[in-house]
């Protein structure tokens, strides 16, 4: 990699970072939207999305972990395995336009609805959507490494506080991710092609310095939010993120 494109590449590290810091997902987006454009396969940038941004999960779980449950993800952890093999088949196989179209609907949808009613229920805790939601995530998160909005959008309409929202959203990172290396792991012998290599993951690893610069400020601005101001910045960047795989699904249509 050139000077100038390691630069832009570390830049577009800590940009990620910093808003899932800040809004608490949005890393794999942002990346995923960016790394393409210095030359970096969909495919291969999926994946080195998922090595990247573990140093960034763990400093945001660290900083609420008096908030993490483990009984509320359980249920979102469980679902993740069901939808991996989908998300893995079409990262290998697929076409990803009418998977992006979908999730960009999704997400306006969700973060338009308090805006167009008087009041906005809160949805409370489901076991049922839970489990949906990882399932989703799951799909997702190994086709296009955005497996964050379905884990989002769940605790979202849950209304939990702010510290206690981001710690259930950053301990779904974790078993997600895990989840996820293990699957790019295991497909390999399944479909003949390696998506987890030695060269992307000391790439991942080379650049970690840039995630963790992009965490601690993200951290700062969070620190700094209120709890209104927490869930207008969710609601914002679900938003933009939808138009962003509206535009992406239009393009590979």
């Amino acid at each position: 990699m050139e000077p100038w494109d390691a630069a832009i590449f570390a830049a577009c590290c800590i940009a990620g970072a910093t808003v899932q810091s800040l809004s608490g997902f949005g890393f794999g987006v942002v990346l995923v939207g960016l790394l393409p454009i210095l030359g970096v396969a969909i495919r291969d940038a999926v994946v080195l999305v998922t090595l990247l941004v573990v140093p960034n999960i763990a400093i945001a779980l660290w900083r609420v972990r008096r908030e993490a449950r483990l009984a509320r993800v359980a249920w979102l952890l469980l679902g993740v395995p069901l939808g991996l093999p989908v998300g893995v088949y079409l990262l290998a196989f697929g076409r990803e336009w009418v998977l992006r179209g979908i999730l960009g609907l999704v997400l306006i949808g969700v973060a338009a609805e308090p805006f167009v009613r008087r009041r906005a229920a809160p949805g409370g805790e489901s076991r049922l959507w839970a489990f949906v939601a990882g399932a989703a995530s799951g799909a997702l998160g190994a086709a296009l490494s955005t497996g964050g909005p379905p884990v989002v959008l769940y605790f979202y309409r849950c209304q939990l506080g702010k510290e206690a929202t981001k710690a259930a959203i950053m301990l779904s990172f974790v078993g997600t991710v895990l989840w996820r290396l293990l699957a790019y792991v295991a497909q390999a012998p399944i479909t003949g092609r390696e998506l987890l290599t030695m060269p992307l993951v000391w790439k991942g690893v080379a650049f970690w310095p840039a995630v963790v610069a992009g965490t601690l400020l993200g951290e700062r601005l969070f620190r700094a939010l209120s709890q209104g101001g927490f869930r207008r910045a969710i609601a914002a960047v679900l938003v933009v993120c939808g138009v962003y795989q509206l535009g992406r699904a239009a393009g590979a249509w």
